[in-house]
């Protein structure tokens, strides 16, 4: 098993809330826990959960992670998750083609970073929901929509894989 050192979080101008609509399966939600604390990040806004940061599953997957679960704030609507935002950050792997996506150009995480990197305040970065993803009212919430480079042929990822990826 891996050593963890005993080191504060890294720091940045902005704080990064990873805000998760409608989650449902507790594995995918102890994995985003992992993989945002593996990257330094420890802030989780619920939005109508179907599933319990107490789940077993949850926790077992959380690993040493569990720390985010116990803190994690449930809300039950989307614009109370990020009313105290200063940028609202929408993620999709349906780009600019079909029903769902808005008339507006998609970032790529690396471009995200490199928007954020200065930024002072708070950053919402929102999942939707496992087979569904975001619609296209909560969508029209955001203020830039984020993509992932994945395969045309396969483009939607798994949620804890997505969040993952972006807090890389």
């Amino acid at each position: 098993m891996g050593d963890r050192m005993d080191v504060p979080l890294p720091k940045s101008n902005y704080e990064l809330d990873i805000v998760l609509v409608g989650t449902s399966h507790p594995g995918n939600l102890g994995a985003v826990c992992r993989a945002m604390l593996n990257h330094g990040f420890t802030s989780l806004s619920l939005v109508n959960p179907e599933c319990s940061v107490d789940d077993e599953e949850a926790r077992n997957r959380a690993k040493h992670s569990g720390r985010i679960l116990d803190t994690a704030k449930v809300f039950t609507s989307l614009s109370d998750a990020i009313s105290n935002s200063s940028l609202v950050v929408g993620t999709s792997g349906k780009r600019e083609v079909g029903s769902k996506v808005l008339k507006r150009h998609f970032v790529l995480p690396w471009e995200f970073a490199e928007k954020i990197r200065d930024l002072d305040g708070k950053v919402s970065l929102i999942f939707g929901e496992e087979g569904k993803g975001l619609s296209t009212d909560e969508l029209e919430m955001c203020d830039i929509l984020l993509t992932l480079p994945t395969w045309e042929g396969y483009p939607i990822a798994n949620l804890s894989q997505a969040v993952g990826h972006c807090v890389y």
